[in-house]
């Protein structure tokens, strides 16, 4: 019996779960700093589900900088509701790094694309939506909002550092770890405008998009751009589905990822035109190295058989769905 499919593994995903719901509900900081804790022991064997060299070097960095996080987060909490305070100006300040290092946000960034670098697509997934819920919903709904100017500085870096560090990148966990990090840039720009729903919405389509894609990547075992001709040597409906969400994931108009950027931009063009060229800026770049994998994509010739039927219910389906969502679903997100 596989590991996946043990009952260890089952209570393990019952309890990441149940700990992200834990966290949306806390009323108070002790209960949300309890619930984090309980998200990062449930995580940590997810991480290590084949148990080699490299997965174990991630799961070890995650639990560090998860558990350096949670130390900021409850000292800074604790000391924001104290009579007399020694630092009254840092806490607050101390309490959103917290949170940025928990999301993997710069300046606290560094962990992320070294963990994502080496674990399991799977767990980069989980890793990528799942466990970036909590610390967006903290961000957004109980943050001091005197560091709002703070969040939105970050914002913009975000975007640049996720632009300038991916171009550089062959590895594809790499490249999709700060493209993460970039997409983190325009949900922080939202969160620092008081638009939560705007950016949950930036969320969800950013999950929308990554899930398919990250699945086609598990399931043929592509870890570099080298290995990209794998997509395109099996199936000609595959290879177009990839190339759509490649590029609805960098924000090329008219496809979904356009949507949310487009929105955002409409949002911080009357007051915040310096981050906003930011944000232009690093989802340029992001455009960029996505383009430089479609078109070694496209010198790859297409097999213009089908996929078997196994393949078909394993992947196809699940990206060739997402690949049309990502065409149509772009007027429903503008009315």
């Amino acid at each position: 019996m596989s590991f996946i499919h043990s009952p260890t593994m089952m209570l393990t995903l019952i309890s990441l779960l149940m700990s992200t719901l834990m966290t949306l509900s806390s009323t108070n900081w002790i209960l949300l700093w309890g619930a984090m804790e309980l998200n990062l022991l449930s995580f940590i064997p997810i991480m290590m589900q084949t148990k080699n060299n490299q997965e174990t070097e991630g799961a070890v960095k995650y639990f560090l900088a998860q558990a350096l996080g949670s130390a900021l987060l409850l000292m800074s909490s604790t000391s924001l509701w104290m009579m007399f305070t020694s630092l009254p100006n840092i806490m607050p300040l101390m309490l959103t790094t917290a949170i940025l290092l928990k999301l993997g946000s710069v300046p606290c960034h560094f962990w992320y694309p070294s963990v994502m670098s080496s674990i399991s697509w799977i767990s980069c997934l989980i890793l990528s939506t799942w466990q970036k819920l909590a610390p967006l919903s903290i961000m957004a709904f109980l943050l001091p909002q005197k560091n709002m100017s703070f969040i939105m500085a970050v914002a913009g870096i975000n975007a640049l550092v996720g632009g300038i560090m991916g171009m550089n990148q062959s590895q594809m966990r790499t490249i999709m770890a700060y493209s993460s990090i970039g997409h983190i840039g325009w949900m922080l720009s939202l969160l620092a405008m008081f638009k939560p729903n705007a950016s949950i919405l930036y969320f969800m389509v950013y999950s929308i998009l990554i899930t398919p894609l990250f699945s086609s990547l598990s399931y043929f075992n592509i870890f570099s751009t080298k290995q990209m001709n794998k997509i395109p040597s099996n199936s000609v409906l595959l290879h177009l589905s990839t190339i759509i969400l490649f590029l609805s994931l960098g924000g090329l108009p008219p496809l979904t990822g356009f949507m949310p950027k487009l929105m955002t931009i409409m949002i911080l063009t009357d007051t915040m035109k310096i981050i906003m060229f930011m944000l232009v800026a690093g989802s340029v770049m992001n455009l960029f190295f996505y383009l430089n994998i479609v078109i070694s994509m496209m010198f790859t010739a297409p097999n213009l058989k089908l996929l078997s039927p196994v393949k078909a219910k394993v992947t196809s389906v699940l990206v060739l769905t997402t690949a049309s969502l990502s065409l149509g679903l772009s007027p429903l997100i503008m009315m």
